[in-house]
């Protein structure tokens, strides 16, 4: 079995064809699937499409660093309420996705201040504590004040997660594995040489699968539209990278997957 840890669902991409998208994904043996948000609305629509699929589909509910609804003017404040609200849906299995970023903004987005990043990520972050809920981290150069602010929430409690699409260097594992952090890998180990090399010194048992679906296809299907379905291309090439049969990269993936969301 494989369960793809972090697929957008809820984005418009699958709009005419999630049905077939999801039953593709199931016969070629992707068991389960976490649909990950990037805003308010985003979780409402990820909870529903989890509810359409339920004991295959489960939900993140989460406010992405960057506006991915520019369109949407309430504070920060009342996004976290609304985001608090949703958590009591029986369908949600972890807070995310949340984090910095301080690349340039993609087409269709808004820029945030970093204090209302920051403002945002601690929220998601107490939130994630308070409901005993992992929280999967979005950090795109800025991994060292995530890192910061992580260490500040975990003086106060305990704090579970995952690092999506890891993109730290080698120096930065020792770090993230104090935190007690999983690592997501993706398509793009398929052809990103210097992530290859990262991640061949990542133990097994840290790793989580992800297709962060529709984006970063892996080879062969670069620049297409991605699916769940493609989570095993990506084990296919964890397990040569590790030189280990794709049994065990399915099958300890998959256990790593539900000790951290209790699934």
């Amino acid at each position: 079995m494989l369960i793809d840890t972090h697929a957008h669902l809820n984005f418009p991409d699958y709009e005419k064809d999630l049905d077939e998208v999801i039953n593709l994904s199931v016969r070629n043996g992707v068991a389960k699937i976490i649909c990950v948000s990037s805003n308010v609305a985003d979780s409402q629509k990820a909870i529903e499409i989890a509810r359409k699929y339920p004991g295959v589909v489960y939900t993140a509910v989460g406010i992405h660093p960057q506006k991915t609804d520019p369109k949407n003017h309430d504070s920060p404040e009342e996004q976290i309420k609304k985001l608090t609200e949703l958590t009591k849906e029986k369908e949600v299995v972890a807070i995310g996705e949340c984090g910095l970023d301080y690349s340039s903004i993609p087409p269709g987005e808004a820029e945030r201040s970093k204090e209302e990043q920051f403002s945002l990520f601690k929220s998601q972050l107490e939130l994630a504590q308070k409901l005993k809920l992992p929280v999967i981290i979005h950090s795109r150069k800025a991994l060292n004040d995530v890192f910061s602010i992580i260490n500040q929430q975990l003086a106060i409690s305990n704090l579970s997660g995952v690092f999506h699409c890891y993109s730290g260097g080698k120096s930065d594992i020792k770090k993230a594995e104090e935190l007690g952090f999983y690592f997501g890998v993706d398509g793009n180990i398929t052809y990103d040489v210097g992530l290859q090399n990262v991640v061949r010194e990542i133990p097994l048992t840290e790793i989580l699968l992800e297709t962060d679906s529709p984006f970063l296809s892996p080879e062969p299907f670069r620049g297409l539209r991605n699916a769940p379905e493609n989570v095993k291309i990506i084990a296919e090439f964890l397990a040569k990278l590790k030189g280990e049969n794709f049994k065990k990269v399915a099958g300890v993936t998959t256990q790593n997957t539900k000790r951290l969301f209790n699934i």
